[in-house]
């Protein structure tokens, strides 16, 4: 395994890592709305944990695939499925 794999691979397990940790986050928040009211800074924790578990989740997934070299290149050609595979 190359360095630059390995750094990657720490890097998309860091990032899928942190998603957990975003959810246990807004899992936390509304936990407390539902037991004890919400409120709208509860609400923006909730809404933020989430979203920030979103982002990072993709964003390590992504990281793992590119260095497993399983991510569609940038310059693909599409054009043949215009064409209507002539």
């Amino acid at each position: 395994m190359s360095l630059r794999s390995a750094l990657g691979s720490a890097l998309g397990y860091a990032l899928l890592g942190l998603a957990c940790l975003f959810v246990v986050f807004a899992g936390y928040w509304a936990a407390m709305s539902a037991l004890t009211g919400v409120t709208a800074g509860r609400a923006m924790f909730v809404v933020s944990g989430l979203g920030a578990a979103v982002t990072t989740g993709f964003s390590g997934y992504f990281a793992r695939k590119a260095v497993a070299g399983q991510v569609m290149p940038s310059a693909f050609d599409v054009s043949v499925a215009y064409r209507g595979g002539r």
